[in-house]
């Protein structure tokens, strides 16, 4: 895979008050005040080795271009299907900013070499880039290399080393650049000959799952949900409330319990399945939200709402407290092995089947695209 150093932008913290605000508001803001002096140009481009010290854990990643035509080869690989609403609100976006704000998100297969060196070079600097979330608890560190020889070795490990990656987070901004080129090729003159991107190996991100609420017991009966629920799953009624602990376990949430419901063994069998693999989010799709819920547009229903899996299981239940109209369901995690299978095959999980972490912030480094 090849990759490129950026002529990036990046903010002067001394000029921010509120560091959580500032970047909160950024993908909204970005247009109105990228000139107004906060944000300072590179002398140098750069690489850079990203580190986000979290709650749990330390994540070590690049920040780097990455040539598009390695999108459109297929050496990245996607997982879900992009809305053209969305990348025309994206390209709008683009071209009011002049600039890409955000990294799209790729995750590749570990390499120990390319672990090495990140710890080799980086150690012993002080970050370019130093910035405390008190709100999530997080530090986020980028430390440049802008050595042409630090460069070199980097861009030699991932060509010899890494043939693909895998879109974790960032479709449609990768399939809104990809287009963008198409239409306008003279665009690589101007800063988009490669498009800035976040990698980090599998073994530095978590997937987490993608939790749901749905609002549906204003139109249907606890008791009657469950009846129709005992054809296809298992249901064991919990002392107290958790989390999912294995692939084929839902955990269901109510105002007046939560169950455990485990896949009837056989119903794999009896459901067409799209995937090498069977996901779990497919069979609650298929049998929970379009049979016994009768939901039929999953992605237009507005009875739907999305629990990013960062969030305990816990604001679930704090949210059904407030509503007893909504059942919440918790997931387990989709195994990366799974994930790669699909992608591997070109496949496309169901929508919001994975929640990956740490998340990348708009506006920590900036890439602009168009003089």
């Amino acid at each position: 895979m090849q990759i490129k150093p950026l002529q990036y932008s990046y903010p002067d913290l001394s000029q921010v008050k509120d560091v959580n605000s500032f970047f909160e508001t950024m993908k909204e803001e970005y247009a109105k005040i990228k000139d107004s002096g906060i944000f300072l140009d590179a002398k140098k481009p750069a690489i850079f080795i990203y580190r986000i010290q979290t709650k749990l854990r330390i994540h070590h990643g690049l920040i780097a271009g990455i040539d598009i035509e390695e999108y459109t080869k297929g050496n990245i690989l996607k997982h879900e299907n992009t809305l053209i609403e969305q990348e025309k609100k994206i390209a709008e976006l683009t071209l009011q900013r002049k600039a890409i704000i955000k990294p799209v998100l790729l995750a590749y297969k570990k390499s120990d070499k390319i672990n090495q060196l990140i710890a080799k070079v980086f150690l012993g600097r002080k970050p370019k880039i130093k910035i405390k979330f008190e709100k999530d608890d997080q530090i986020h560190e980028l430390f440049a290399v802008d050595s042409p020889d630090d460069i070199k070795l980097f861009q030699k490990e991932f060509k010899t080393k890494i043939e693909k990656s895998y879109i974790a987070d960032g479709h449609h901004r990768m399939s809104t650049i990809s287009h963008f080129l198409e239409l306008h090729p003279e665009l690589k003159d101007h800063g988009l000959n490669s498009i800035m991107c976040a990698l980090f190996n599998f073994s530095e991100l978590e997937i987490l799952a993608y939790n749901r609420l749905v609002h549906i017991l204003d139109l249907v009966e606890l008791d009657v949900i469950i009846k129709q629920l005992e054809n296809y799953v298992k249901i064991e009624k919990l002392l107290q409330a958790r989390a999912s602990e294995k692939k084929s376990e839902i955990i269901m949430y109510t105002s007046e319990a939560c169950y455990a419901l485990t896949w009837k063994k056989g119903l794999i069998e009896t459901i067409n399945n799209d995937f090498p693999v069977q996901f779990d989010i497919d069979l609650f799709n298929k049998i929970i939200l379009n049979k016994i819920f009768d939901i039929q547009d999953i992605r237009k229903s507005s009875r739907i709402h999305y629990i990013e899996g960062i969030k305990s299981y816990k604001s679930m239940i704090k949210a059904i407290s407030e509503n007893k109209d909504l059942i919440g369901f918790n997931f387990y995690p989709v195994k990366k092995s799974d994930f790669t299978a699909v992608a591997d095959m070109n496949l496309i999980l169901p929508p919001k089947s994975t929640w990956f972490e740490p998340r990348i912030r708009n506006g920590i480094i900036v890439q602009k695209i168009i003089d």
